[in-house]
């Protein structure tokens, strides 16, 4: 008599559609999260762009005035606030909400 063999593979698809997909699907989270970690990036980088582009223009519209201090605000593209200070050291500063930058001139 013959044995009938049953194939042993019968769950094998189903288990390797399973496993395409799961790396399928860890693949793109990741790659989601990478982006989305640049475009944080991106957004923090132009934003500091902004700042330091402000402040170059008005340093440089600022120059001619013979003030010892300053202080006031700039509204382009957001709220920006500036201070000047010529002595002890000469310094700019511009500052938002979430952070500020300061140069200072050494003689």
């Amino acid at each position: 008599m013959k044995k009938i063999s049953h194939p042993l593979n019968n769950g094998f698809i189903l288990l390797e559609c399973i496993i395409a997909l799961s790396l399928l699907t860890t693949t793109v989270f990741l790659f989601q999260t990478s982006q989305i970690h640049v475009l944080k990036k991106t957004k923090e980088s132009q934003e500091e762009l902004q700042m330091l582009r402000v402040l170059y223009e008005e340093t440089k519209e600022r120059r001619n005035y013979e003030l010892e201090t300053a202080s006031y605000q700039v509204k382009r593209d957001g709220t920006f606030t500036i201070f000047y200070q010529k002595s002890p050291m000469a310094q700019a500063k511009i500052s938002t909400n979430q952070q500020d930058w300061t140069f200072i001139r050494e003689k």
